[in-house]
């Protein structure tokens, strides 16, 4: 774990009451939250990126995959995360070495 808790989340209050957070809607802030959560999850103070499939964070959201979409595209605006893509390679370091086709998005919160 990240911080060394499983009682907090640590969150930037900028997003409450801060332009241009403040207009973010309720579903992307949503997200914010659920993504520092699964930082606090899936990094440490090795590594502070970690990946999430689209269907993965509907779920861990609880909304459907469209709302989970729209959320991500507004907060991806921001300079609160970034998000990037990453396939998997099966085979590494062999001449039959394949990138993966379905591809995965990383998230490193900024904020």
């Amino acid at each position: 774990m990240k911080h060394g808790n499983t009682y907090y989340i640590q969150l930037t209050r900028l997003i409450f009451n801060t332009e241009p957070y403040k207009s973010l809607s309720n579903n992307a802030k949503w997200l914010y939250i659920v993504l520092r959560e699964l930082e606090q999850r899936y990094t440490s103070g090795e590594t502070n990126w970690f990946y999430r499939t689209n269907e993965e964070l509907a779920v861990d959201m609880g909304v459907s995959l469209a709302t989970l979409k729209r959320a991500k595209s507004e907060l991806s605006e921001t300079d609160l995360i970034q998000c990037g893509t990453m396939h998997w390679v099966t085979n590494k370091g062999t001449p039959k070495q394949k990138r993966s086709e379905k591809h995965i998005t990383t998230y490193t919160i900024l904020k």
